[in-house]
């Protein structure tokens, strides 16, 4: 059957080639089975289709728009997209059986930036992570398996993660499944679960030249990643301190996770003496392998303390400063606009406790990784923060290229880094 969804009357303005979820208060009522296999058709309150997409019954977004219009996608618009999304990231040279030497780690499938809402693919080396956010793609997800298996194989095999969080949301059942190309349920070593995500081995090497080298035995962890969406920004900003040809630099990484700026750094600077802090005693670990597997070990001291407490009463090495430059890089604090006065508060404390220790002409990255905290907020947070300090932004980075955006798809912007030095 097929399913259509009206919209209220009062639904605002709708553009079907700009907007890309109608959420549930949009909706005037949905005429149909709860089937999330289905095409829905949009209609206005006119009775007029104006789009297509992806159905979600047990949703707050019941409607992801795959194609703006009266007429509905392609019957093979699932494969024609993956497939795009795959040439795409070997046009810009990031295709691992292309260009190993480059990277072997990145983002295949970026979700709503390749136009498969509720998919998320990463790639470490021989490995493949799927990631499956909605009712939609879980109930397409063998169909989705199948196609990469069969037009874009890798050595190793892939891994389908479907986390308890978003099959809450979507009611969908939630799983984890390993498909090694050996025939066996066997996946890379030490895979299992943790709070904050999922653990195994996969590629984390620093930048040989550019990008990630060749895998190595060092665990990673995040969701499905080592946060592939940082990788140029951790080049770049290493990049900015070994620019100033300072012997030793001193840096301050404060939520260090699994060490990816941190690693950049030492890699980048030889001589650079890294202070990672992270409160999660597991992250350190993992830094600390991370680290070793890269041969930056003495460069870099691990500190278990919470970013957002009081700097000054860290057990361990010192965090006194003075820092040639310093990352700040939270967990998501703001996962709706009532958190923003909360979070920029927290932000401008932990911030007005750093900025002080900075030496002059030091830099400090300040990320936000949470869509609502946008580029003014993250502003005033260093405006609240600075005080009599002097302040210039020198650089604006967002996510790399394989982490694609819809054009008016504005909650698919949610990394940003603004680079601010001490004057």
């Amino acid at each position: 059957m097929v399913v259509r969804i009206e919209l209220r009357r009062d639904a605002g303005r709708i553009d079907p080639g700009r907007v890309r979820w109608i959420r549930e208060r949009q909706v005037a009522r949905v005429l149909g089975p709860p089937d999330p296999t289905a095409i829905a058709e949009l209609v206005d309150h006119r009775g007029q289709v104006v789009a297509h997409g992806l159905y979600s019954p047990e949703s707050r977004i019941l409607l992801r728009v795959l194609s703006a219009g009266p007429q509905p996608p392609a019957a093979d618009w699932l494969e024609r997209r993956l497939a795009a999304a795959l040439g795409g990231r070997e046009a810009l040279g990031l295709a691992a059986k292309a260009t190993r030497e480059v990277t072997t780690g990145y983002r295949e499938v970026n979700s709503e930036g390749d136009g498969l809402p509720g998919v998320v693919v990463d790639r470490f080396g021989d490995w493949r992570v799927v990631q499956i956010t909605t009712a939609p793609m879980a109930a397409r997800r063998h169909a989705i398996l199948a196609w990469l298996s069969a037009r874009a194989p890798v050595p190793g095999g892939q891994i389908l993660l479907m986390a308890q969080s978003a099959a809450a949301r979507e009611g969908f059942v939630p799983g984890l499944e390993i498909h090694a190309r050996d025939g066996t349920s066997n996946g890379p070593p030490a895979l299992e679960w943790l709070e904050h995500g999922l653990t195994f081995t996969a590629p984390f090497r620093a930048p040989s030249g550019q990008g990630e080298a060749e895998p190595s035995a060092a665990p990673a962890m995040q969701k499905t990643g080592a946060y592939h969406d940082q990788r140029d920004n951790r080049r770049r900003f290493a990049e900015l301190v070994a620019a100033r040809s300072i012997d030793a630099p001193r840096v301050l990484d404060l939520g260090c996770h699994v060490g990816g700026f941190a690693v950049a750094m030492a890699a980048a600077c030889p001589r650079a003496q890294i202070v990672a802090v992270d409160q999660s005693a597991t992250a350190l670990d993992h830094l600390r392998h991370n680290a070793a597997a890269n041969h930056v070990a003495d460069q870099i001291q691990a500190v278990a303390a919470d970013m957002f407490g009081d700097l000054a009463q860290l057990d361990g090495p010192t965090v006194g400063g003075p820092f040639h430059a310093a990352i700040f890089d939270p967990p998501k604090i703001a996962s709706s606009r009532r958190d923003l006065p909360r979070a920029i508060k927290a932000m401008a404390r932990t911030l007005s406790r750093v900025l002080p220790r900075l030496a002059d002409a030091g830099v400090i990255g300040v990320c936000s990784c949470s869509h609502h905290l946008g580029w003014d907020e993250l502003e005033r947070a260093v405006l609240d923060a600075a005080g009599s300090t002097s302040m210039a932004r020198v650089a604006r980075w967002g996510a790399g290229p394989d982490h694609p955006i819809a054009p008016g798809h504005d909650e698919g912007q949610y990394l940003r880094v603004a680079v601010y030095q001490r004057r």
